[in-house]
């Protein structure tokens, strides 16, 4: 049985004369005496040929030099797609062909057998002006990306031209297969469509928090308003980056709209983490300058009281998104401005998004682009904190002295140290983990050294829906809600009253420009 097995093998293996890539179905071709075959005006002598269950395969590469078209033949990459033109450098196509970086005088045409359609998963390079490419004479391809140069074997890489809005004049590019080894380990497909499963997973929960928040009125607060905007943004960067996962291998070529879902994704999460700075920053706030002794309790003023506190929430909340909406707006319009700038001094770091992928090139533009600015909020956001959790201490070791002459001062203090719990959980779970991902891309190495911190984050809407929404306040007041919509009449007790006026949220604001507490607490 063994031998058998060896036989087999060493059978299969002498049949398959060449690779899947490297093969072309000749089976309609004429089979001479000799038992060469002749097809489409190449002879196959025998030994370059082998016959499959689906047909006859000829090997063209052997005693051949090929080099592979990223298109059919008489197509071009038009906008990003394989489009059939009527160009004289696609018609015939002859590229150039190098000695080094240095042009020379062969004619591709003469020189190579063409082979279409390279199967691997590719990355784009020559379209950027800090890339070029150079087909040498033995078909191996010189690539110099970002001053740094590389040499890729036949069979791993093609070549096509390429029009598109910016380059009017067709160039030529390459897609450069990815290695299979280390990057493969790193894009792995099996983990990235587990990514995205998992994305898919938390915009639930996301979307969830963000509709409990919306369609009740009394969390539409100013704390609620910014959680709403955190939530909206996630939930628009998980989708497309569940979209770009599913679609791995295939992006940096034949992908179109690549750039304008990278812009998305990219906008959408710095705006998610300018809105987590926000409820640092509101959460600072309120207890930067109080003091216990400044502290009462005024329940007779909450009407009035409520319908200023309004006005000013809504102030506050939208000078709060001119800020969380605005600035990423501006950061996003740099990224594309350097994506697209022309003449760039050599050295430059620009976005590269296409290229290898639809996202940031490599880490380094990743990290100049995107991950400097995240940092640089998470570390105000740890400085806030530790700011606010000091005031906190100290206004509590101060109440603990008045505590038995004026208690509602102490469950102000509760309430207010409920919010920061709230945001100190979030701002952990985000900021460390989106911390440690920077150490991830300096160390480098395969994401499965670092899977826990990506589900994590992937599992960042599960947790916002826990700690925001599955709490008995706010389930009492989604069930409210809903028995008011199905026309349930709930029971009207003053103590029913006195809870629906007041349950507004769970959090308790003070403004140092205010003398009383405003409670606004869920039951």
């Amino acid at each position: 049985m063994r031998c058998f097995l060896i036989v087999f093998f060493v059978y299969t293996v002498s049949c398959e004369l060449c690779s899947r890539d490297e093969r072309l179905n000749i089976t309609e071709g004429v089979k001479f005496e000799n038992e060469s075959i002749i097809f489409e005006d190449v002879e196959y002598v025998k030994g370059n040929w082998f016959e499959l269950e689906d047909g006859t395969f000829g090997c063209p590469c052997i005693g051949r030099t090929c080099l592979w078209k990223c298109c059919g033949a008489g197509q071009a990459y038009v906008n990003r797609s394989c489009t059939d033109v009527d160009m004289t450098e696609v018609n015939p196509f002859n590229p150039p062909v190098y000695k080094g970086a240095e042009a020379t005088s062969i004619n591709a045409s003469a020189q190579f057998f063409y082979k279409y359609t390279l199967s691997c998963p590719k990355y784009l390079v020559g379209a950027r002006n800090n890339e070029f490419t150079y087909i040498q004479k033995n078909g191996t391809l010189y690539e110099i990306a970002d001053g740094l140069p590389q040499w890729h074997p036949p069979a791993r890489y093609c070549v096509e031209m390429w029009q598109d809005a910016t380059h009017i004049e067709p160039i030529l590019v390459a897609g450069v297969c990815y290695p299979d080894d280390g990057q493969q380990d790193v894009d792995s497909p099996a983990l990235f469509i587990a990514y995205s499963i998992g994305l898919m997973i938390s915009i639930p929960f996301l979307l969830a928090t963000f509709l409990v928040y919306a369609f009740i009125p009394e969390l539409r607060n100013l704390h609620g308003l910014c959680l709403m905007a955190y939530c909206g943004g996630l939930i628009i960067a998980y989708s497309f980056l569940s979209y770009l996962k599913l679609h791995f291998g295939k992006i940096g070529v034949d992908m179109t709209g690549c750039y304008i879902i990278a812009f998305i994704v990219y906008y959408t999460f710095q705006t998610s983490f300018f809105w987590l700075n926000i409820m640092c920053i509101d959460i600072w706030r309120t207890f930067r300058n109080v003091a216990p002794t400044s502290v009462a309790f005024h329940p007779d003023h909450h009407g009035y009281r409520g319908t200023s506190n309004k006005r000013r929430e809504k102030k506050r909340f939208a000078l709060y998104g001119l800020y969380a909406w605005g600035v990423p707006a501006i950061l996003t319009a740099v990224t594309i401005a350097m994506q697209y700038s022309e003449n760039l001094p050599p050295g430059v770091v620009t976005p590269g998004f296409g290229t290898q992928r639809c996202w940031f090139a490599d880490w380094m533009s990743e990290l100049v682009y995107f991950f400097i600015p995240v940092f640089l909020l998470v570390i105000c956001n740890a400085v806030l904190f530790t700011i606010t959790a000091y005031r906190i201490r100290a206004i509590r070791q101060e109440t603990a002295i008045l505590k038995g002459a004026e208690s509602s001062r102490s469950d102000k203090l509760k309430k207010d140290k409920q919010r920061y719990g709230l945001y100190l959980k979030l701002f952990v779970v985000m900021g460390v983990n989106w911390s440690v991902e920077v150490i991830s891309f300096a160390v480098g190495g395969s994401n499965w050294y670092w899977v826990l911190i990506d589900l994590s984050n992937i599992a960042l809407g599960i947790y916002i829906f826990f700690i925001f929404v599955w709490k008995n306040k706010v389930r009492n007041l989604v069930t409210k809600k809903w028995q008011r919509l199905r026309g349930v009449r709930m029971p009207e007790t003053s103590t029913g009253r006195w809870m629906s006026s007041s349950a507004q949220t769970e959090d308790t604001r003070i403004s140092h420009d205010e003398t009383g507490i405003r409670l606004k607490e869920l039951r």
